[in-house]
């Protein structure tokens, strides 16, 4: 069980699904980061602890983060919706006990979520991204665009994709095509397909637009020369400042995000929700 911490109805709605599910036979752990907030013992260490299955409760940011810390884990991550955007959950707050008896049954479906590898030199242990890498313009250089050259490696030859002046480009997945890449005009993509989506963001120049790449590419962003400094976020946690000169390799990471799936997913719905 990994709750959002520092939410109190998070935490009270964990413990209730502890209780339930020790009710019904199961050996229940509670991420050991909560015991600051409620007591339940046994406890477990997200990331290093193995375990069946992981339940979490929160939002997006609690989901994002629950999978960067489980890394190469294959461990199967079930979802409850609780926080101000739940749009990777899909298992209502009130609906646990339901979720819980399928899990038991075996009534579910496992649907692997591509995600994306960043690495770039003098940066180790970069989190895998299940919505997107973004190399964008430097807080300390507010205001001003930075200069990017995109490229693509596939099957030994590289071939330039965009020269972006602006605020960056997003590099995402088709689970991330309805977050940070929507909002800055890509495309809508079926979440299980397996694609590279690259998104300038907010270009001063008419010919930069959306591209989207085989999963077996390398997308390579080169910082060019006369180009201020940028910063490298992955899943919109900040993870590295990369200087002019430097560059940013982006490929399909070797192992999926694993969610276990309830109810029938309608995600294209869930997409154009957002627009009432």
């Amino acid at each position: 069980m990994v709750p959002k911490l520092g939410s109190t109805d998070a935490l009270a709605l964990a413990v209730k699904i502890l209780e339930y599910a020790e009710s019904r036979g199961l050996k229940a752990y509670l991420d050991s980061r909560a015991l600051n907030y409620v007591e339940w013992h046994p406890t477990f260490n997200l990331g290093r602890d193995r375990v069946d299955v992981v339940v979490v409760v929160g939002g997006d940011g609690t989901i994002l983060r629950t999978l960067h810390l489980l890394g190469d884990m294959d461990t199967p991550v079930v979802t409850i919706r609780y926080g101000k955007r739940g749009f990777l959950a899909d298992v209502p707050p009130y609906d646990y006990a339901i979720a819980l008896d399928r899990l038991i049954d075996g009534r579910y479906v496992v649907h692997e979520y591509m995600r994306l590898e960043a690495r770039c030199r003098g940066v180790e242990r970069i989190p895998y991204a299940l919505n997107e890498v973004a190399v964008v313009t430097s807080s300390r250089a507010r205001g001003k665009v930075c200069r990017l050259r995109v490229m693509r490696c596939q099957e030994g030859r590289v071939e330039g994709v965009l020269s972006i002046v602006g605020d960056g480009v997003i590099i995402a997945t088709p689970v991330g095509s309805a977050a940070y890449s929507l909002a800055a005009g890509g495309p809508i993509v079926d979440p299980l397909m397996r694609v590279i989506l690259v998104t300038p963001l907010a270009p001063i120049s008419l010919c930069s637009r959306p591209v989207v790449l085989p999963e077996n590419s390398t997308v390579l962003v080169e910082v060019s020369g006369d180009s201020h400094e940028v910063e490298l976020y992955v899943d919109g946690v900040m993870t590295a400042l990369r200087e002019p000169g430097d560059s940013v390799e982006v490929l399909k990471a070797p192992r999926p995000a694993r969610v276990i799936r309830f109810f029938y997913e309608d995600f294209f719905s869930k997409v154009f929700e957002r627009c009432l």
